[in-house]
């Protein structure tokens, strides 16, 4: 599918409409920020084609809000997001910086709706990332004991 048949697609999530230019322009508008936040742009370093990133971000919420997948894309945030060093204050930065974006770029039926989601997604990706950092933990300190 080329960008302008993208563009004119819709997608209705909780009787809330969103086209995919909405979609891509929240992610592309977030992502430029980012590359600017001097707190964000640090795990962001590791991105080395931005419009390749905000292509399959993009994408990865357009099928998170119920879009026909249009690429092959395999998503494993919980284990990119863990090397990247996942933590408790890049996660409210990145919740409050992506709001903001919300708020600008959206309507307010469509800023609730997707805050929310990003809310609920955000602190889900942080219990596991903290269950996996545990798990890593535990078994790092078995090997140790093993070692001794």
């Amino acid at each position: 599918m080329n960008p302008s048949e993208l563009d004119n697609l819709t997608v209705t999530v909780n009787g809330v409409v969103f086209s995919h230019k909405d979609i891509h322009t929240v992610v592309a508008t977030f992502y430029a920020r980012v590359q600017k936040d001097p707190l964000l742009s640090v795990p962001f370093q590791s991105v080395h084609d931005w419009p390749d990133h905000i292509k399959r971000l993009t994408h990865f919420w357009w099928i998170k809000f119920g879009g026909k997948p249009y690429m092959f894309n395999q998503y494993n945030p919980v284990l990119k997001h863990f090397y990247a060093g996942f933590n408790a204050e890049l996660l409210e930065r990145w919740l409050s910086l992506f709001h903001g974006v919300l708020q600008e770029k959206l309507n307010e039926e469509q800023c609730r709706l997707w805050t929310l989601i990003s809310q609920r997604m955000g602190y889900g990706l942080h219990m596991k990332n903290e269950m996996l950092k545990a798990h890593v933990q535990r078994l790092q300190e078995e090997q140790k004991e093993s070692n001794n």
